[in-house]
């Protein structure tokens, strides 16, 4: 099995699960693009491939066509993903690009699901997601973890009735931020956006945990960020 350790300096490729076959791998698209015109991978290179569901496989190339290159598996290593039950419910920010670190940071950080949402004192109401699932993509390759990240919208309303426990942050809360993950169920990180969340989107919640993540006011995504690297 491959070691971790000696994994830092690796590139990663991804390719979807439908392109695995018995110790074989086929790449294609922007990844194909990347291994043999970007890095100039050829023939009879290494190379590392996720999945997205965990797995890091080490490859030998044995072919490059005019758009997909296939390699054979030669090794591969597991990886756990600590935290499959946990969602962070992010509202939509005014300035796109406290959302692109937000997202970014988290992934980083191993967070792999993400609920974004409109609240009342939401300033942004528009959302491209496939331009978020991009910015987790690449986050996910660059940091070496091999879950791909999921990006849904969803109302707070809706966010409300799933099921699992809800928590909530609010800097005027009494308790300060603890958590253990030693459940099955799912966990709703919900963060408040610029302005934090009503009182009434908070009495949409039966009974939830409200925590401060501190004694200063953050901005929304310093919390977000600040959340994730506390579960580490």
């Amino acid at each position: 099995m491959l070691k971790t350790n000696h994994l830092s300096n690796i590139e990663l490729y991804y390719s979807s699960q439908e392109k695995f076959s018995v110790n074989k791998i086929i790449i294609e698209g922007n990844e194909f693009k990347h291994a043999v015109q970007v890095m100039r991978n050829s023939v009879g290179n290494t190379i590392h491939v996720t999945n997205g569901f965990g797995t890091i496989f080490k490859c030998k190339i044995v072919s490059i066509k005019k758009n997909k290159l296939q390699a054979e598996v030669i090794d591969e290593i597991e990886k756990k993903n600590f935290f499959e039950n946990i969602f962070f419910c992010i509202p939509k920010l005014k300035n796109p690009d406290r959302l692109k670190f937000a997202i970014e940071k988290c992934v980083e950080l191993g967070i792999t699901n993400f609920i974004l949402f409109d609240s009342e004192r939401t300033i942004s109401k528009s959302l491209n997601v496939q331009r978020w699932e991009k910015i987790a993509f690449a986050a996910m390759k660059q940091s070496l973890h091999t879950y791909l990240p999921e990006i849904k919208l969803n109302t707070l309303k809706e966010i409300s009735k799933l099921a699992g426990e809800k928590i909530l942050f609010d800097q005027n809360a009494d308790e300060k931020f603890t958590f253990t993950n030693y459940s099955n169920d799912n966990f709703y990180f919900i963060f408040g956006p610029e302005g934090g969340i009503t009182e009434n989107e908070i009495n949409l919640f039966t009974k939830p945990k409200i925590f401060s993540l501190g004694r200063y006011r953050l901005r929304s995504e310093t919390a977000v960020v600040k959340c994730a690297s506390l579960l580490q």
